[in-house]
C-alpha cells in the first residue's frame, strides 16, 4: 500500500527502494525513526502523510512514474472509476460515440446525444480513474471534446503499468497472454468492429447499439481483474504483498443484451 513506498520520493529509485525494505524499513513510520533519509526526503514522507490522511491521490499521482501507480489502487478503491470510450476512428473529424464507466455501483454507458453530457458531473465523484491506454487516447480524447477536467483525479493506466513489467501488447492481447479467457462471441470484435456498430445504429439497425454497448462493456469490466493481476505481480517480495488487494468493482456482462448474429456478421 502508499505507506510501503518509497519511490516517490527524491532521489529514491526502485533498488534503494528495495534497500530499505531488505533493512526493516518497510513503511513511513519505521521511516521516521531511521537514520537513512535525509531531510528533504522526510519532509516529503510529511506530506505524502498529509496528503493520505486529506485523501488526495493527485498528490501521488504527481509524485509518481504512470507504472507505479499500481500503488494507488488499494487506498482508493472504494473512489476508483474503471472507464473505456469509443469513437468513430483516429481522424480529425472522429468523436466520441459512447464511455462505459464500471465502479462500485456497477457498470453505465454514457451514450452521444442521450447522457454523454452527464460525464462531466460523474467524472467529479471519483479519485482514480483506471484505464488501457486512457494517458495517450480515452483522457485526451474527453478534455478535448467535452471539456472536462480531470485534474482532481489520479490516472491508473494499465498499460503503462503492464510495460514496466516489461509485458506489452493491446488489452485483449495481454488479457490472452495472461491467461485471462472471456469467452463469448465479443471477444473477437475490434475497435473498428465498434466503428461499424455506431455507424449501424445511426442507420436504424435495431440492436447494433445494444450490442456497441455490450461490446465496450466487456473491455471495462475485464479492467478490475487485470488491475488486480497487476498490482499482485508487482506486489511480489514486498512490504505490499502484506494485504492483498481485492477490487470491489465487478460487473457480469452477461446481463447486457447483444446481437448474435451482428456479431457473427462482423466476424465473417
Amino acid at each position: 500500500m502508499l505507506t510501503n513506498t518509497f519511490i516517490h520520493l527524491p532521489g529514491v529509485n526502485a533498488d534503494q527502494e528495495e534497500d530499505f525494505w531488505s533493512e526493516g524499513i518497510r513503511d513511513w513510520k519505521s521511516a521516521f525513526s531511521s537514520d537513512q533519509f535525509s531531510a528533504e526526503q522526510l519532509d516529503s514522507l510529511t506530506a505524502s502523510q498529509s496528503a493520505l490522511t486529506l485523501n488526495d491521490p493527485v498528490y501521488f499521482h504527481d509524485a509518481l512514474p504512470a507504472g507505479e501507480r499500481w500503488r494507488l489502487l488499494p487506498n482508493f478503491d472504494a473512489d476508483t472509476a474503471y472507464l473505456d470510450i469509443e469513437t468513430t476512428g483516429l481522424g480529425g473529424d472522429a468523436y466520441i460515440t459512447m464511455c462505459g464507466i464500471l465502479d462500485s455501483a456497477g457498470f453505465t454507458a454514457y451514450v452521444r446525444s442521450k447522457n454523454l453530457d452527464a460525464l462531466d458531473d460523474v467524472i467529479k465523484q471519483y479519485k482514480v480513474i483506471v484505464t488501457f491506454n486512457g494517458i495517450s487516447f480515452d483522457v485526451p480524447w474527453i478534455r478535448r471534446e467535452l471539456g472536462i477536467s480531470f485534474d482532481h483525479v489520479a490516472q491508473v493506466d494499465l498499460m503503462h503499468v503492464f510495460r514496466r513489467a516489461g509485458i506489452k501488447g493491446g488489452l485483449k492481447g495481454i488479457e490472452r497472454n495472461l491467461g485471462f479467457d472471456r469467452g463469448g462471441d465479443l471477444s473477437e470484435l475490434s475497435g473498428r468492429d465498434a466503428v461499424v456498430l455506431w455507424n449501424l445504429a445511426q442507420e436504424g439497425e435495431p440492436n447494433a447499439m445494444d450490442t456497441l454497448i455490450r461490446y465496450n462493456a466487456e473491455d471495462v469490466a475485464s479492467l478490475p481483474g487485470l488491475a488486480k493481476h497487476a498490482y499482485d505481480m508487482h506486489a511480489v517480495g514486498t512490504p505490499m504483498s502484506d494485504e492483498p488487494y481485492n477490487p470491489v468493482a465487478e460487473f457480469d456482462t452477461s446481463v447486457l443484451p447483444y446481437d448474435a448474429a451482428l456479431v457473427e456478421y462482423l466476424c465473417s
